[in-house]
């Protein structure tokens, strides 16, 4: 059975319950110790995982999927694709998998809602299947670019045509037999060389992918893992199309959930006190925002508890020993496996000893806003001097002051900078436009209410 819109663990229910205004009265008063948190499932594995059950052989179980906007539409795409997909518990699903040249659907709309992964896996999926789909999105994700995927996908002999703005959402796809060979992927994002290892499943032949920065590699992890060869070094991958095998995967904590968790605790916490975050994913090419805050004074111990899938999960111990001092975060590598908690370190970076001065992000600019002149004007907002650069932004560390009511823009990322400032300034601050957070975590404001007082307005 497919799976319908109303089920998995009502993931619709809590984005649209999730409020859109909340007060943020004031900070709690801070604790000795405290319980150790376990942040929310990482969503970026979680979508790779269903989409990859969905063209594996066999039936594949998944638990501890996460529970977001951005999921639910990888589940309700695969579903109108005719993928079977059953509900056996909260976050846990049975997907029973079909080749993805046997995948004969005509005349359908896959809406990926705000999800670029979504978009960009079902891209490659479609384009070597035996349908006739057009994929689109909300009206945010229909304003980002897509060139980066569509042409290496064409190079690879897919058919695929713009019926909007080039280069952007609503795209129909026809499917067709891809060829082998190589391609280059220009931007440093992670998601088209996923897309496109996706794509390779179903080659005529093996497809080399060049990058120019080595970013997450939870493709890689999950196709290697699954019986499929990929061949990786710094800045290329070989993949040889086969057909992976089901699995049982056991999603780990995200870590961006756990940047998040952190972040709340040095904006509230005393000099000394402990935050310990359990079973997170400790992927190395996600945890830049762990070596940000170490570059940025804060202890943190990192300890592998688990190896038993194909990323290690385990445990993340922060103490901040004394104030926060600034950084300079640079380099590609470092920059992507901390691109989406970049919005959290120039919160943080408001009440830090020196200057931050972010480099190397100007893909920021194409994200669900451009990141970069959202967090500055949240930062200004706050009574907080930053400016944007090319590449990223600069911040000059202050006292945040904050505004008795402030509307936030639709990002999530920017969403959680915001709780940041917020605790940093003490409360005081009505926050509308919160609802966006259920993107990627629609529990963001009981993680933030850990650490504040707050009044759902």
């Amino acid at each position: 059975m497919t799976v319908p819109d109303d089920r998995y663990a009502g993931l619709l229910d809590q984005a649209r319950a999730l409020p859109d205004r909340i007060l943020v009265r004031s900070v709690h008063p801070a604790e000795a110790g405290g319980p150790a948190l376990q942040p929310h499932p990482d969503k970026a594995i979680s979508q790779r995982a269903t989409v990859l059950a969905a063209v594996a052989d066999g039936t594949s179980r998944l638990s501890n999927v996460a529970d977001c906007a951005d999921v639910r539409c990888n589940l309700r795409a695969l579903g109108k694709l005719g993928i079977q997909v059953r509900v056996t518990g909260p976050g846990e699903l049975m997907v029973t998998g079909t080749a993805a040249s046997g995948i004969r659907i005509t005349d359908r709309t896959l809406d990926a809602g705000n999800s670029a992964t979504t978009s960009r896996l079902l891209l490659a999926v479609l384009a070597g299947s035996t349908s006739d789909c057009v994929v689109t999105g909300n009206r945010l994700l229909r304003s980002r670019p897509m060139t980066e995927v569509l042409d290496p996908l064409r190079e690879l002999g897919a058919e695929i045509e713009e019926l909007g703005e080039p280069g952007r959402l609503p795209l129909r796809v026809r499917g067709a037999r891809l060829r082998g060979g190589e391609v280059n992927v220009t931007v440093d994002s992670a998601q088209p060389v996923s897309a496109l290892q996706f794509a390779a499943l179903n080659a005529a032949g093996p497809v080399r992918i060049r990058r120019r920065t080595m970013a997450r590699d939870h493709t890689e992890r999950l196709l290697r893992w699954t019986g499929v060869p990929v061949a990786q070094s710094e800045l290329d991958l070989l993949v040889t199309p086969r057909r992976p095998r089901a699995f049982d995967l056991t999603v780990p904590g995200d870590p961006s959930g756990a940047a998040l968790l952190a972040a709340l605790h040095l904006a509230s916490a005393q000099p000394g006190q402990e935050l310990t975050l359990t079973r997170v994913g400790l992927n190395p090419l996600r945890t830049g925002f762990l070596r940000i805050l170490a570059a940025m004074g804060a202890t943190v111990t990192e300890t592998v508890t688990s190896q038993d899938g194909p990323e290690p999960a385990g445990d993340i111990r922060i103490v901040l020993p004394g104030p926060l001092r600034g950084t300079v975060v640079e380099g590609r590598q470092l920059v992507q496996s901390a691109i989406d908690e970049l919005p959290l370190v120039a919160a943080l970076a408001a009440v830090a000893k020196g200057r931050t001065v972010i480099r190397d992000a100007a893909e920021l600019k194409g994200k669900d806003t451009d990141r970069i002149a959202s967090t500055v004007e949240l930062l200004a907002a706050f009574g907080i001097a930053a400016r944007a650069t090319p590449d990223g932004l600069m911040v000059e560390p202050g006292t945040p002051v904050a505004p008795e009511q402030l509307r936030l823009p639709a990002d999530h990322r920017v969403i959680f900078a915001a709780f940041v400032l917020a605790l940093l300034a003490g409360g005081g601050c009505e926050l509308s436009g919160v609802r966006a957070a259920a993107t990627s975590h629609p529990g963001a404001i009981d993680d933030l209410a850990r650490f504040a007082r707050l009044e759902i307005r």
